[in-house]
């Protein structure tokens, strides 16, 4: 049972409406997100998700930047060797499983007309996982830092990075499945996916 209205503080209230928001795209993608569904779940007036965060895309910005941080803990958990192209091929896997796990946020992330990219927190939130590949990449051309003047190293990135998305979509989609024989996508992701990841970052 959701609490009462009465019973929450100023800091609950707004932090139950991002919960109750970030769940409604966990279970239902964007196309299930209102702002009435998230007041309804979180049990408060339908006027209170407005009145905190001025409009769904000010709501929806707060569960898009906790996605942010949940992909980077993915990316995080892959952990490091000396192997770069293993350690970009893991990154790859990490980054289109969090993609699988979690399609509602993964297609919220990355909509300018959903996110508030001006918000304060957006910047340091969004930036660790795509430092974490950026690096990642860096490494893989044998380079050990990265200049934002260098046009082959932003040029570097952007395609690894246009990669790694395009995978993740291709793969959530289930249109990767079409280029191989593999009957579910358990098996591609087992099976397919790393050859696939091998031969891109041999």
């Amino acid at each position: 049972m959701p609490k009462k209205r009465s019973t929450y503080h100023h800091g609950d209230l707004k932090e139950a409406l991002i919960n109750a928001a970030d769940a409604i795209i966990s279970e239902g993608g964007i196309e299930a997100f209102s702002l009435r569904a998230a007041a309804k779940r979180a049990g408060v007036s339908p006027g209170a998700p407005a009145h905190h965060f001025g409009s769904a895309k000010g709501l929806l910005t707060e569960v898009a930047l906790l996605a942010f941080e949940r992909a980077d803990r993915y990316l995080h958990d892959v952990g490091h060797s000396d192997n770069v192209a293993l350690n970009l091929r893991a990154l790859s896997m990490a980054f289109i499983k969090f993609a699988l796990d979690h399609p509602g946020h993964f297609r919220l992330m990355f909509r300018n007309d959903l996110i508030n990219r001006h918000h304060p927190r957006y910047p340091d939130c969004s930036q660790k996982a795509g430092k974490r590949i950026s690096y990642a990449i860096a490494a893989y051309q044998g380079k050990n830092a990265l200049s934002c003047d260098s046009f082959q190293d932003s040029a570097d990135t952007l395609c690894g990075i246009a990669a790694m998305h395009g995978l993740a979509h291709l793969v959530l989609d289930e249109k990767a499945l079409c280029f191989f024989d593999s009957e579910t996508m358990e098996d591609f992701l087992n099976v397919d996916l790393p050859r696939v990841l091998e031969r891109l970052y041999p």
